[in-house]
């Protein structure tokens, strides 16, 4: 059962949701809009001390800074 990332256009919350079956109807925690949009994904993990991105190379760094490396985050 995988995990998506939704937004929601009407309060703008961002989310996670465990999503059992495609015909689960996904909707905001926050403000209860059911046409919320799936999110695209990056699928990451750590390595020892260091964070690995499956998008490392293909942007320049990783989405949750403004780095150059990922090798900067901490």
């Amino acid at each position: 059962m995988p995990i998506y990332e939704f937004t929601c256009p009407r309060c703008g919350e961002e989310f996670e949701e465990l999503v059992r079956s495609a015909k689960e109807k996904i909707v905001c925690p926050k403000c209860r809009c059911k046409k919320v949009t799936k999110r695209m994904s990056v699928f990451g993990f750590k390595s020892g001390n260091k964070y690995v991105s499956s998008a490392e190379g293909d942007s320049g760094g990783c989405s949750g800074c403004t780095s150059s490396s990922c090798a900067g985050c901490k």
